[in-house]
């Protein structure tokens, strides 16, 4: 069966305030995908840490949190950020159908990318790595059971440091911007309305 984490739990550091609770469209930004995970994984299936659930001090924290909170029948688990609010159904569906034990949407990169000691990277090599991502349940809940874990940008690293098991990847759109500074809601907002359309 298949369930879904939803993070909605962070404190907003770089956005100074709570981004997952303010008001766009007159809906706490946090419903959007909420309310998208819903209509494909169902009301038992689903937890939005931070709201049915406390979060964890971390990231990692709040997915472990999540994972022990869903109904053990649940064995796929896509992780939606409240964050990238412009996440489709169809997105989701995309992740949890896919046959793999790690899986995650990825975009070619479009800038130019630097160390900070001056060294270039040949961006044609690599990757925008973006959320939501799914994973087989039990896999995810065993490594992060296993404390090793405590502060992970994103749950592919965990799998691979683990189980030495790569993501699967698949290239998506670009409706999953992130919503982390002040002033990126004005670029949700033209996501949105293109949506619409």
């Amino acid at each position: 069966m298949n369930g879904a984490i939803v993070l909605a739990a962070g404190q907003g550091t770089r956005y100074h305030g709570k981004k997952q609770d303010m008001l766009f469209h007159d809906k706490p930004l946090w419903r959007y995908a909420y309310e998208t995970a819903l209509e494909v994984v169902g009301k038992e299936n689903i937890i939005a840490v931070g709201k049915d659930i406390e979060g964890g001090i971390t990231r990692s924290g709040s997915v472990m949190n999540g994972l022990e909170a869903l109904p053990p029948t649940v064995d796929r688990v896509v992780i939606v950020e409240a964050a990238r609010p412009m996440v489709t159904k169809e997105q989701i569906c995309q992740l949890l159908e896919d046959p793999h034990p790690s899986t995650t949407f990825v975009r070619p990169l479009v800038n130019t990318v630097i160390f900070r000691d001056g060294r270039y990277v040949n961006r044609n090599e690599m990757y925008d790595m973006l959320t939501p991502q799914a994973f087989d349940r039990r896999m995810l809940q065993e490594a992060y059971r296993s404390g090793r874990f405590v502060d992970m940008t994103d749950e592919t690293r965990v799998m691979f440091e683990y189980y030495g098991e790569k993501p699967h990847f698949i290239e998506t759109e670009s409706n999953l911007f992130k919503v982390t500074y002040p002033g990126d809601l004005d670029i949700i907002e033209t996501i949105y309305k293109s949506m619409q359309r």
